[in-house]
């Protein structure tokens, strides 16, 4: 059923009426309008070095490190956001791993005196560029939905992008656990 060629008219006592027919369901789950793991860095106004805009930098799709930083946005970390592991995973167990890395660079940072932390251009070209490379085939980049950043529920999402990191949990930890002890290579630490 396409509701943009036969819009939904109403909610009936079986199930969902539309302009073309009546289906019958047993249960109807409403989804509509979320706006999947970039939207919440959108609804806010977060500016980095210079003043740029993250909805701005990450306008054509998402930029990051990790997927936990982007350069030019010094201590912005963005812990379940695009391109890590936990937006393909169980959240709650994979959001652990990225509160510990987090944590351990902090304390890396405290062991140092550094005072910021920001992902180096280079890094953050080199990731995403394997975000991109790890989705090419997937069946899922091809179509519009809220894995891929289009949402009709919501405004000015018409850009599809690739949000999620398709390489597996284990693989991930390997590499962000790899970067840190490589002393935080990929990343401007002053």
């Amino acid at each position: 059923m396409d509701t943009r060629q036969t819009p939904i008219e109403r909610i009936t006592e079986t199930g969902i009426r539309t302009s073309g027919a009546e289906y019958e369901f047993d249960i109807i789950i409403y989804a509509t309008g979320f706006d999947a793991i970039t939207g919440s860095f959108d609804r806010i106004d977060i500016r980095g070095t210079g003043g740029r805009r993250l909805k701005d930098h990450w306008a054509e799709g998402p930029k990051t490190y990790l997927g936990l930083m982007s350069a030019g946005f010094p201590n912005l970390l963005t812990i379940v956001g695009p391109h890590n592991a936990s937006t393909r995973c169980n959240i709650p167990r994979c959001i652990e791993q990225n509160v510990d890395w987090v944590t351990g660079l902090l304390r890396h940072m405290q062991q140092t005196g550094a005072t910021r932390a920001e992902a180096t251009p280079e890094a953050e070209a080199e990731w995403s560029a394997h975000i991109e490379e790890l989705a090419e085939g997937m069946l899922y980049t091809q179509v519009d939905s809220w894995a891929t950043g289009i949402n009709r529920n919501v405004e000015g999402k018409t850009v599809r992008r690739i949000l999620q990191y398709q390489g597996g949990a284990p693989q991930y930890r390997a590499r962000c656990d790899a970067m840190a002890a490589d002393g935080y290579a990929g990343m401007l630490l002053d």
